[in-house]
């Protein structure tokens, strides 16, 4: 899922800090980690993704084949209304019991004493090796576990093949670089000045998972570490100039065209060559460009000074304030478990976080080289950046950074400009 849809609403959500909706310090409390096959429990389980309904009731239903008197009632909120009523919820002290949880809110819910700590889990099976380090640490906070990795998304480079034969292009390949890019790039927009077809699309103002968050930790730069951030970081500008040089040549297309039709619309109907997308963007490929798969494919993203691609993903976390804390907890570790992640990869809808399950999602497009999302989460993913209240300072750096995408504001000026003010929220997170 798409970085920018993650933070949909989230600002109002920040003020849980201040809101009082819980302690300030994360919760160390425990229930037994595991439960007698006879407990009666009643638990509900909120998530977003109706695509997804067919997994999660499959699981739940292997669930109860060991535990048949705790009964799970779903609760499906649509994306846009998901965090805004898990915010009155949790002002309620009435959060479900499992519930979904991403990266951009783990902290603040995690440091208002919402969630439970699940580090009492591994002798229900969950170990924390088992998922890639990245998502781990995603999911954690001041030491202690909050969420079960569910699922992963690492970002590629979608290729049109036969724009490349028509330019006279020779195709991406593993290992190339930001100049292999820049170079195949410009030489299609080139060619295809005169047809309206772009080297490359990307929705570098509103989608920074699939763009700079890759760019900047290829160029060895960092958005946030230490609860600073890494805007006015020398490699960090490097890793932001490059959109605005690529998009100055015409390699890349000017925000105002991948903003009247975006990026994978345009690669869909042959209007830009290569985009950067997350492996989300697989199940939409498969669908629209039915008949046509031959005529695309896949790559790792070009390399920069080292190689990166940022990483995302869903995690399964349990209501500090649970009536059935132990079920919610037995509960929880099931869904994260290997044979139900197994589940999550037969139905194609996401790669599944726990090791060695992914090779069924692989195989659900044989078609394209998927496996290289797999194989980034665990060579050389980087954690999406977040923090206590990451909206109040993401939903601000599009304000900040499209001016330098488009040229009228050095970018040294606008990273400074939004570093500035990035630390100054930062600062009141303490």
């Amino acid at each position: 899922m798409k970085r920018r849809s993650f933070l949909t609403g989230a600002a109002a959500l920040a003020a849980m800090a201040v809101a009082g909706c819980g302690s300030k310090e994360s919760s160390s409390s425990s229930a037994p980690a595991t439960i007698d096959p006879d407990t009666t429990a009643n638990l509900t389980l909120a998530y977003w993704d109706k695509n997804q309904t067919g997994t999660v009731t499959a699981n739940i239903k292997s669930f109860n084949e060991k535990y048949p008197k705790v009964k799970v009632t779903t609760n499906l909120t649509a994306y846009a209304d998901y965090w805004t009523k898990l915010k009155t919820q949790a002002q309620g002290n009435e959060m479900p019991d499992v519930l979904w949880m991403n990266g951009p809110h783990i902290q603040l819910y995690a440091s208002n004493g919402m969630l439970a700590s699940l580090d009492g889990l591994t002798s229900q099976g969950i170990g924390w090796g088992n998922y890639p380090k990245a998502l781990v640490d995603l999911y954690s906070f001041d030491g202690t576990h909050f969420g079960i990795p569910k699922d992963f998304d690492t970002i590629g480079v979608f290729y049109n093949k036969d724009i490349f034969k028509a330019a006279g292009v020779a195709e991406p390949k593993a290992g190339w670089t930001w100049d292999d890019f820049h170079q195949k790039a410009k030489a299609i927009s080139d060619w295809g000045k005169s047809k309206g077809v772009w080297g490359c699309a990307a929705a570098f103002n509103s989608d920074a998972q699939s763009t700079y968050y890759n760019t900047i930790p290829q160029a060895d730069g960092f958005v946030i570490k230490d609860g600073k951030s890494g805007y006015d970081d020398p490699k960090t500008i490097a890793g932001l100039q490059c959109w605005t040089d690529w998009i100055k040549d015409g390699s890349v297309a000017p925000s105002k065209v991948a903003t009247s039709t975006p990026p994978d619309q345009m690669f869909e109907n042959g209007k830009c060559a290569m985009f950067w997308g997350g492996d989300w963007m697989a199940s939409q490929l498969a669908t629209d460009l039915k008949g046509k798969e031959e005529t695309f494919q896949v790559v790792e993203l070009p390399k920069g000074a080292k190689q990166a691609t940022v990483i995302h993903g869903l995690g399964w976390s349990v209501a500090e304030k649970s009536a059935n804390k132990a079920a919610a907890l037995a509960l929880a570790a099931h869904m994260g478990s290997e044979a139900a992640q197994t589940m999550e990869a037969k139905n194609g809808t996401a790669i599944p976080a726990f090791n060695g399950t992914q090779d069924a999602w692989v195989k659900t497009y044989p078609q394209w080289d998927m496996q290289l999302f797999v194989d980034a989460a665990s060579d050389y993913a980087v954690p999406y950046p977040v923090s206590k209240n990451t909206a109040v300072w993401a939903d601000k750096e599009p304000d900040y950074l499209t001016p330098a995408f488009s040229g009228t504001t050095p970018v040294p000026t606008a990273a400074k400009n939004l570093a500035d003010f990035m630390n100054a929220a930062l600062a009141k997170e303490k």
